[in-house]
């Protein structure tokens, strides 16, 4: 049977606080930053040996392990299966875009972030490693959606979400569907593309330097592609494939990084030094961002998370 919570089921201002509660819950040091009322809604179901989800939201920054050290959480991983907009990931050490019929596999136990677009629909699979392992999944692979195999995979499981169960389905129906769950999972890794995908070299290029230049306030689609030596049309259709654009994808991540700091809190800092440190033009301007982003200042959100 289909399982499904949404925060619509709550006052506008309890929304973010009740699903960072559902989140946590099942996926143990997972926290999500995003407006208070966001909008966002879970479906999920279990197939054998397989939990399947379908997660809807708005754009949001979800971390796993961030500032605290991993639980024992045993051998499952997560698969985060890009079904609509985009998401930029962040594990392992490496930076990588997913659009729509790209997944990537995440570590149990490794720190991750995933930045979310708006209007986000991905499939969350959790597995056992060890069913996959021998085909060989690791953690921070990503199988891009050229791959036919993917797309036989993403129809399967939107046609799990496409049902109307009344009742929970027989063990052996779920037995079943779990066995085909993995069997698709296991041929879409067998037959991954050997060379990698046109223009996902320069993607990376960019989102990496990106990350590297966010204190910079000067950063700017031209200053990208001077440093990488591209023109900047090139660097324009990187954010145009990911259905945004450089503007703001670098003000995604100033956002994302503030609220890190902020949670954790800044060590006597002030909001102007956070604000120069992230590349903000003054104080006021990273307030005003702040709050379209998360509905409340800094200094509120600030105060959430003092003991």
């Amino acid at each position: 049977m289909l399982i499904k919570h949404a925060t619509g089921s709550v006052c506008a201002n309890e929304r973010l606080d009740y699903w960072n509660d559902l989140i946590a819950a099942m996926f143990p040091g997972m926290t999500v930053d995003g407006a208070r009322d966001i909008d966002a809604s879970w479906t999920g179901c279990r197939l054998g040996d397989f939990g399947l989800s379908l997660a809807l939201s708005q754009r949001s920054s979800v971390r796993r392990w961030a500032g605290s050290a991993p639980q024992s959480v045993g051998e499952r991983g997560l698969i985060h299966f890009q079904s609509k907009g985009f998401s930029a990931t962040e594990q392992c050490g490496r930076h990588a875009a997913l659009f729509s019929g790209d997944l990537t596999f995440c570590a149990p136990e490794e720190p991750y972030g995933i930045e979310i677009s708006d209007r986000n629909a991905m499939f969350v699979i959790d597995f056992p490693w060890e069913a996959l392992r021998e085909f060989g999944a690791r953690p921070g692979m990503i199988l891009r959606h050229r791959t036919p195999s993917l797309g036989v995979l993403r129809g399967f499981i939107a046609s799990i979400f496409a049902q109307s169960w009344s009742d929970t389905h027989t063990p052996a129906e779920s037995e079943a569907l779990g066995e085909v769950l993995m069997r698709l999972l296991a041929n879409a890794m067998r037959t991954r593309e050997s060379r990698p995908e046109a223009g996902a070299d320069l993607r990376e290029r960019v989102l990496a330097f990106v990350e590297d230049n966010l204190a910079n306030g000067a950063l700017r689609t031209g200053s990208i592609a001077q440093s990488l030596g591209v023109p900047a049309r090139e660097v324009q259709m990187v954010f145009a494939e990911m259905a945004t654009t450089a503007s703001d994808y670098i003000n995604t991540r100033r956002l994302a990084l503030a609220a890190d700091r902020l949670r954790k809190g800044t060590r006597g800092a002030s909001l102007s030094d956070l604000a120069y440190e992230l590349g903000f033009s003054d104080a006021a301007h990273f307030s005003r961002r702040f709050r379209e982003r998360f509905g409340e200042t800094p200094s509120f959100y600030a105060t959430r998370f003092r003991g």
